[in-house]
């Protein structure tokens, strides 16, 4: 038979470093998804008043211009989108590797 892990076996190594790779993000988005702060579910009243005007879903993707233009346009958004991404920034550059290694 094939010695998959044997050295030398470039296809092996191969299928080893993506299904790696695959383990890891899977562990990575589990770990993620059990720490996902309510606000951004934006589930309650009082953080849909507050923050519906800076976390968008995914219709910001087709319409990034006229989010953005809005969000420049009133400096309270700046202040609060600001202050929302100092206190999420860890958690918003772990979200961004993550799809980032999704996409490479």
């Amino acid at each position: 038979g094939i010695d998959f892990l044997g050295e030398g076996n470039v296809c092996g190594a191969s299928i080893l470093r993506l299904v790696s790779r695959g383990s890891a993000i899977i562990a990575e988005l589990l770990r993620l998804s059990d720490h996902i702060p309510p606000v951004f579910y934006l589930a309650d009243k009082a953080d849909q008043a507050k923050y519906s005007q800076i976390l968008f879903d995914c219709s910001y993707t087709a319409n990034q211009e006229l989010y953005d233009s809005r969000l420049q346009a009133d400096q309270e958004l700046i202040d609060l989108d600001e202050e929302f991404r100092e206190t999420h920034m860890d958690l918003l550059e772990r979200y961004y590797m993550l799809f980032e290694s999704i996409y490479r």
